[in-house]
Parts: structure tokens; sequence; C-alpha cells
């Protein structure tokens, strides 16, 4: 990956994806006003690069607000809330801008799984998953063939995934030091305040550190994450293993939308490999799987021959 270096045109085109009145963290400052403030963007653009050169950030542009909004009313239970983190503007310009640097590395380099739809540009969500399963579906059923799938379930999959496989996969593939340097200095600040119906409950010595996982609203952190999981594509896709459509034909291993995961296989046994190899895999960078959310399909003959649900 090429050096890089930020210009004013980066922050113009940040600054333009973002929607104007997003709730912002600490600086309480909208992306309404930078589209508006246009001569701020130069200045923004030497103050990004000198961070960047530097390697370091104010911690103030690495703590966010978690709100908790209520998802019903029992506001005595702790798991009946849902936390929302709302980061501040500036942090969310610098780490767009070094978004689309990286993916643009990840894109020219065809570095990203197909399999993985989770952050394509230009996608339309599931819509490629769900066709590309749904061909499968009537190809089991029209010729009639047999066909195992399962369902993975990652728990807690964004708030658990390790700091240092974050930082391992970006020099894995290559994206340059010195933004890998500036991003592992960062993760070493993220924190948050919790905030319940408008007012603090943490106080301002006592952040919350953010020890694990990916930081809630951080532009970096959907292809951070897609990143981290990319490895087991290659591993899954290398296996020799999955659904071929027709003979000769391209060998479906597996489906990813972002920690969603469904693997096909032409038997059990070949199944039972990708299983291990997805096992093996999380266990080595240390993810735990949600099993009472994962399932297995067996299918003899274009008929469902069997169900399981973990």
């Amino acid at each position: 990956m090429d050096p890089v270096i930020i210009t004013p045109d980066d922050v113009a085109e940040a600054v333009r994806r973002a929607p104007n009145w997003k709730s912002p963290g600490l600086d309480g400052l909208h992306h309404y006003w930078l589209k508006g403030f246009v001569v701020c963007h130069a200045v923004l653009a030497r103050q990004f690069q000198e961070a960047l050169d530097q390697k370091s950030l104010p911690s103030l542009f690495t703590t966010g607000i978690t709100h908790l909004v209520p998802k019903d009313r029992d506001s005595t239970d702790p798991s009946k809330y849902r936390p929302i983190t709302c980061l501040p503007t500036i942090y969310k310009t610098l780490t767009s801008i070094l978004s689309a640097r990286i993916t643009r590395h990840l894109n020219s380099n065809q570095v990203m799984s197909r399999a993985q739809n989770g952050c394509r540009g230009g996608g339309r969500g599931t819509k490629e998953p769900l066709l590309i399963d749904a061909v499968i579906g009537k190809v089991v059923k029209r010729n009639p063939r047999n066909l195992s799938a399962a369902w993975i379930d990652y728990k807690k999959a964004f708030d658990s995934v390790p700091h240092t496989w974050l930082k391992r996969v970006l020099e894995l593939y290559k994206v340059d030091c010195t933004v890998r340097d500036f991003l592992g200095q960062c993760m070493g600040q993220w924190s948050t305040i919790l905030c319940h119906l408008g007012e603090r409950m943490t106080a301002a010595e006592n952040h919350i550190r953010i020890r694990r996982g990916i930081f809630q609203g951080d532009c970096l952190s959907p292809i951070s994450f897609c990143l981290s999981l990319n490895p087991l594509s290659t591993l899954l896709e290398g296996s020799g293993r999955g659904f071929q459509l027709r003979r000769g034909g391209t060998k479906v291993t597996h489906l990813f939308y972002m920690d969603d995961l469904k693997l096909f296989a032409s038997s059990r046994s070949h199944l039972m490999e990708l299983l291990n190899i997805t096992c093996d895999f999380s266990n080595s960078i240390r993810m735990e799987l949600g099993t009472d959310k994962c399932a297995v399909l067996h299918v003899e003959r274009g008929r469902v021959a069997k169900t399981l649900r973990a």
C-alpha cells in the first residue's frame, strides 16, 4: 500500500459522504457545518496528516459517548438496554479517509474474499448471498442432489475480536506501516462514557476502556472486522470442499455477511471438515461461537434428511 497523503479533497469527499445531522460525540460538531465551511478542509487535512505522521491523536477524539437506549419498560434489567455509541465527528472524518484508502488498496489487490458481502462497495446488502443461496437450493431440488449446509453464529462477534488480531491482519494484508501504527495507537486509547436519559453515568476520569472488539460508530470498523475474518475465507476456499453447481464449475464453500456465515458441502464428511476449519480458526483468534444459534441441514437426493440445531 502506498503511503497516505491526506489532501483537502480527501476531507471534502469524506464530509460529503457523511449524514448532515447524525449525532456527534464529545466534539458536539455536526457534519453539516464541515460541509458549509469549506475553508476548514485544508486546515483539517494538514492536522490529520500531522496526527498520522506523529502516530498520535488527543484522547478527546478517541472517546465515545454510549447512550443506553431502553428496549422496553423494564429499566431495572441491564440486558434490556441497547448501547449506541456516538464518536467525535473529527475522528470519524479522519477514519473515513483512511477507510477509503485501505479499501482502495484491498480492491486493487483483490484481497477481500468474494464470499464476504458485508463491506463490499456498490453491493445491495444481503441480496447477493440470498440469490446464491436460492440458486443452490433450486439446483439441489431439481437434479436431485445431496447437500450439507451449516449456519454459524459468533457470540458477540463485534465485541470479542482481539485488538492484537485486528492489528495483525493489517500487517498481513500489507496496509501502510504508518497507518498501522497510527491505528494501533488509537486502539490503545479507545474509551467511552456511559450516558442514560441524557445524563452521564461515568466520571470524566473513569472512562470505560475498549479492550476488545471494534469501536462502534467508527468508519473503519466494518472493513476492519471483515478483514479479521478474511483468512477464514482463504482457508475454506483452499480446502477443496464445497458445493459444485455444475460439473467443472466453481465450488461454493461458504457465504459471509459480516459475522453471519453459511457453509456448503456435498456430503456430511466434507461439511465436518469445513466445520473443523472454522472452529480451529475461531479458537486461534479467541472468538467464541454462539452454538445456540448454529444449525446444520442435510439434504439427500433433493429431500431434507435431517435438520439439527445446537
